[in-house]
């Protein structure tokens, strides 16, 4: 049997056990997914998985770990997943996808992003075509995020009001947004935006990413091609049995 886990801390919350193993039953799969409480990684802690979800504070370790990375990975310096077969370990960054998902259906000429960590990275990663700006209390590091997103051509440009927030930073941070019409908080678990008619939920980019994983993890193992959609109406259904039903504007 195959194990897989997300690791990560804290995790005890996590939802991505629920969305793994809905993705098993809908595809058939005799495999294990467990959540582990880890605050560092290293070549050892991958022992006996075939996989690895990777949530903060892991996403850099992650990255150093991998022997090869994807496009989304090599460009962020972050991964969120793990491909593990005989010794060998690829890194992906499958937040990129869940975050494009989650606004593919906004309008997102003009993005704010919060933060300068490793999501923010993806959020400018995934809206490259859009014209962003960041927020962050923390200057310097907002300068070193802005230098990497004008280092990979994505245009950094500020201005009075957005078209779209992503909001980042852990759930009890507050900073205030520009005018907007839309805002993504991927802290799903946190009530700053609770009031918000136009809130896209963190449980979005979680069931998107969580998708991607599943197609990563799994596609080699099955005998058809995975239809993506179906899958993640499987999973979204799985995760709302758990959560309940959330905002996606």
């Amino acid at each position: 049997m195959n194990r897989y886990a997300v690791m990560g801390s804290p995790i005890q919350h996590s939802h991505s056990p629920t969305l793994h193993k809905a993705a098993f039953e809908f595809l058939g799969l005799n495999a294990e997914y467990s959540a582990v409480e880890k605050i560092g990684i290293n070549r050892a802690d991958l022992a006996g998985y075939a996989g690895l979800s990777l949530t903060m504070p892991l996403k850099n370790d992650a990255f150093l770990i991998a022997d090869s990375h994807d496009e989304e990975s090599e460009a962020t310096g972050v991964c969120n997943t793990l491909l593990i077969s005989n010794e060998r370990v690829i890194g992906l960054n499958t937040d990129v996808y869940g975050i494009a998902k989650s606004v593919e259906n906004v309008p997102r000429q003009t993005v704010e992003i919060i933060g300068n960590g490793a999501t923010a990275k993806s959020a400018a990663y995934a809206l490259r075509e859009s014209r962003v700006s960041f927020t962050g209390r923390n200057s310097e590091r907002v300068r070193e995020i802005t230098l990497w997103a004008e280092g990979l051509g994505i245009t950094v440009e500020d201005s009075e009001s957005v078209d779209l927030v992503i909001d980042t930073t852990p759930s009890e941070a507050r900073i205030n947004y520009k005018p907007h019409s839309v805002v993504l908080d991927v802290a799903y678990n946190s009530d700053r935006n609770s009031a918000s008619e136009s809130l896209i939920s963190g449980l979005e980019m979680l069931l998107h990413q969580a998708v991607l994983q599943s197609v990563v993890f799994n596609g080699d193992k099955l005998d058809f091609k995975i239809d993506r959609e179906k899958l993640t109406s499987f999973m979204r259904r799985a995760l709302e049995a758990r959560v309940g039903e959330w905002s996606n504007a």
